[in-house]
């Protein structure tokens, strides 16, 4: 029997996030906000990954994902920055995972952006979107990745 949460989603199955779609991204939009997702309370793990399929221009290119969380879907915070990618590094996956089980040490500043190849696994909020900024080192400046998530 299905367990039915208030925005209408059965609890007892994942939930895919999209908050990029799978498409090429170039320097002309250097730095993208995406459209904010609602996910109310309901969930309690979330698994977000990014998947660069194309990365073929300059080694001074570089593509920077981040994953930020709001509790009132006006102020963001950044919950994850993704390991930063070359313009010259080929196809790369990485993956985070935002968890309510995990406990931190110590509390830890949500001011700026988590330095590259970092995440706040118990950061995370009713709203979620995602940022990228893209520069141009010289080279072709063009990356084709998607940010999917899904959340447990």
């Amino acid at each position: 029997m299905a367990d039915y949460g208030a925005r209408g989603k059965d609890l007892r199955q994942g939930e895919l996030i999209t908050l990029f779609p799978a498409a090429v991204y170039v320097t002309a939009a250097a730095a993208a906000t995406g459209t904010a997702v609602y996910l109310g309370g309901e969930r309690r793990r979330f698994i977000f990954t990014l998947d660069v399929t194309a990365a073929a221009s300059a080694v001074g290119d570089t593509l920077d994902v981040f994953i930020d969380w709001s509790l009132d879907g006006t102020t963001y915070y950044n919950g994850a920055h993704f390991t930063q990618v070359l313009g010259n590094g080929g196809a790369v996956a990485y993956y985070t995972v935002f968890d309510a089980t995990t406990g931190l040490a110590a509390d830890v500043a949500v001011t700026a952006d988590q330095a590259a190849n970092t995440t706040v696994p118990t950061l995370f909020g009713p709203y979620v979107r995602g940022r990228y900024a893209l520069v141009n080192g010289g080279g072709t400046h063009t990356f084709t990745f998607s940010l999917l998530g899904y959340a447990l």
